[in-house]
C-alpha cells in the first residue's frame, strides 16, 4: 500500500470516528436533558434539573477527545512528511477528490497541516526544516489541548459543585468551586513547559546543517498560533 493510500484511509477513519463521537454526544445531551426534565416532572421537584448542568462538561469533553483524535491523525501524517514519504501538496489534491469525505470537515482538518507554495517548493524542504516545523505544530496544538482541558475541568467542577448543592440542598458543596483557583496557575505552568519543549526541539533542528530558516519561517508563519502569544511565537522564530 502506498503512503498516500494509507494517509487517505487514515483520514477517512478519523472522520468516521469523529462522526461517531458526535452522534454519541448528541445522545448523551438528549438523555441528560430529557432524563432530568422527566424526573423533575415526575417528582415535581427542582433538584433533578441539576443534571442538565452536566451538559456543558460533556460537550467540553467531546471537543477535547475530538482534538486528541486530530492530534493523532496530524502527528502520523507529519511523521510521514518528515521522512518525505508524502508531500502535502499531493495529499491535498488526492484526498479532496474522494467523494465520500465531507468537504467542510476535511477542509477544517487540512488547514492544520503546513502548506508550501507548490509541490516543487515543498520537495525542496529539508528533513531538518520539516522537523522544526513539526515541533512548532505539535507545540501549538499541545497548548490548545491543555487550554481546553483546563476549561473542561473548570466546567466540570462548577457543574458538579452547583449540581450537588441544588440536589442535596447543601451550600457546603459550593466550596468545591474554590479548587478553581488552582487551575489558572496550572494552565500557565503547562504552557511554559510546552514552549520550553518547543524551544529545545527547534534549537535541535536549527543545529543541523540542512536547516533552512527562510523555509521554516515561511511555513510556521502561516500557522494559527493561538493560544501562543506573539511574543512567545517570537521565541520559536528567533535565531
Amino acid at each position: 500500500m502506498s503512503a498516500y493510500r494509507a494517509a487517505i484511509d487514515q483520514t477517512a477513519r478519523i472522520i468516521d470516528t469523529r462522526a461517531k463521537y458526535f452522534r454519541n454526544l448528541i445522545v448523551a445531551v438528549v438523555a441528560l436533558a430529557l432524563g432530568s426534565i422527566g424526573c423533575a416532572a415526575v417528582t415535581r421537584t427542582v433538584p433533578p434539573l441539576a443534571a442538565i448542568l452536566l451538559v456543558v462538561p460533556a460537550c467540553g469533553f467531546f471537543f477535547f477527545l475530538d482534538g486528541r483524535l486530530l492530534d493523532n491523525w496530524r502527528s502520523r501524517l507529519i511523521d510521514a512528511w518528515i521522512k518525505k514519504d508524502i508531500d502535502f501538496a499531493v495529499f491535498h489534491k488526492a484526498v479532496n477528490v474522494v467523494p465520500t469525505l465531507p468537504k467542510d470537515t476535511l477542509r477544517s482538518m487540512l488547514v492544520t497541516l503546513p502548506r508550501s507554495r507548490d509541490l516543487i517548493a515543498e520537495q525542496g524542504i529539508s528533513s531538518a526544516t520539516r522537523q522544526g516545523v513539526a515541533a512548532a505544530i505539535e507545540g501549538i496544538y499541545a497548548c490548545q489541548s491543555d487550554a481546553l482541558a483546563v476549561k473542561v475541568a473548570t466546567s466540570a467542577i462548577l457543574a458538579v459543585s452547583v449540581g450537588i448543592a441544588i440536589a442535596c440542598r447543601r451550600r457546603e458543596a459550593l466550596l468545591g468551586i474554590l479548587t478553581l483557583v488552582l487551575l489558572p496557575p496550572l494552565k500557565v505552568r503547562l504552557k511554559r513547559r510546552r514552549i520550553e519543549v518547543l524551544k529545545q526541539r527547534t534549537a535541535a533542528a536549527r543545529a543541523r546543517p540542512d536547516f533552512s530558516d527562510d523555509k521554516y519561517r515561511e511555513l510556521v508563519g502561516g500557522l494559527q498560533w493561538d493560544p501562543i502569544s506573539g511574543s512567545e511565537k517570537g521565541i520559536a522564530l528567533r535565531n
